[in-house]
Formats: structure tokens, sequence, C-alpha cells
């Protein structure tokens, strides 16, 4: 059977989102931190900002950790995924660390990932390369996930932004594909619509479990 990926839009903070795993960008030049990231680390009373001090997390791409979110969060494990510079997290940086993201929730064998939607975007043509970006990177992350595989990715964004987010994954075009899969794309509790297919990717990084 062909993976498949269904994806949501909630106008709901991260930390609100029932699921398995959130997923948020650590910046390696952003302290303190913001964002996911920082909202996340205030509900885990600093916890991502004491591996940061410790040394164990940079925000260098790459760099991953899941930490346990121990009632924080309605997530149980949080991934914190390095991110690079700010300043040059571009669509394609996005795309990577949607890719990794979905590739970890597989991997996990997670139900439901939530993730904040194009986190720093500006613009109209900065929001439209996020959203090509990020079903580019779901849909390499799942073509290499096993047959059957399904997982459901949870976008947090602001509630004035659903419809609009929704509208810019509807006409994203994430290009030619190496490999078939499914593609789901529905506003938050409802189901229906049906994204582009996209391609493989190469094999998953194990994360490293934070207690």
């Amino acid at each position: 059977m062909t993976p498949e990926l269904r994806i949501e839009v909630e106008g709901t903070a991260l930390e609100r989102i029932a699921a398995q795993v959130a997923a948020v960008a650590l910046f390696r030049d952003e302290r303190p931190l913001r964002g996911g990231a920082g909202r996340a680390d205030w509900r885990l009373c600093g916890r991502i900002s004491a591996l940061v001090a410790e040394g164990r997390l940079r925000g260098e791409p790459g760099e991953s950790a899941l930490v346990t979110t121990f009632g924080g969060m309605r997530a149980r494990l949080l991934l914190v995924l390095g991110a690079g510079p700010r300043e040059e997290f571009d669509a394609r940086a996005f795309e990577g660390l949607v890719q990794r993201a979905v590739a970890h929730a597989f991997a996990l064998q997670a139900d439901r990932l939530a993730l904040c939607f194009a986190e720093g975007a500006r613009g109209q043509a900065a929001s439209e390369a996020r959203a090509t970006g990020l079903l580019a990177g779901a849909a390499a992350a799942a073509g290499a996930a096993p047959p059957g595989a399904q997982l459901e990715l949870i976008l947090s964004t602001a509630p004035e932004e659903v419809a609009r987010a929704i509208d810019l994954l509807r006409r994203a075009r994430p290009g030619p594909l190496r490999q078939p899969v499914v593609l789901r794309l529905s506003p938050s509790g409802a189901r229906g619509g049906r994204a582009p297919d996209a391609t493989g990717s190469p094999a998953v990084r194990g994360a490293q479990l934070v207690k």
C-alpha cells in the first residue's frame, strides 16, 4: 500500500495540539529562544534553554533531540531540530526541516505530528515558497516510509491565518515525483481534498532521546 500523510491546519498554539510528537526549529543565532522553540521552552520551564547552555544543542543544521514534555505540552514528545542561522532559513531550509520532522515521526511510529506552519516567512512570495517546501519535504519523508504507513501532520497557525494557509497549500506544487505517496489536505476536523503526490527521501537519522 502507498504511504499516506494527512495534513490539517489548526488555528491553535503548538503546545495545545493533541499529538504524539511536536516539532520546533532551533536557530543557531537566536538567544533567547523565540517562535515555536521559545513557546515550547516556556511551557517546559526552560528545558531547551538548559540543553543549549549545557552545549547539548547548538541549533546547527542536522541536529536533533527528542525531549519528553511531562505534560507541559499536549504532545508527549518534543522534537527539537537544528535550523542554522535565522536569516538563512529560506524555503529550501524549511523543506529540509519538515522532511526531517516527518521522517522522525514515521520512525517513531507516531500517528500525529504537530508543526508550526511557515515560521518566519515574510510576504506573500515567501509564504508561497514555504507552502511548496512544506509539501515537498513532507512528501519526501512519506515516500521513504514503509508501505501502508500513515501519519497526520497538524500545522499550527494563528486562527485568522487558517484559511490562507489552506489556500497556499492547495495551490502549492512540490515538483516532480520519484515515488508515489498520497498527501490529503483538509481543514481542521474535516476530511477531503487532495494535494499532489511527491518524491522519496534519504534514510532517517536517529534522534537523541533527552529525558
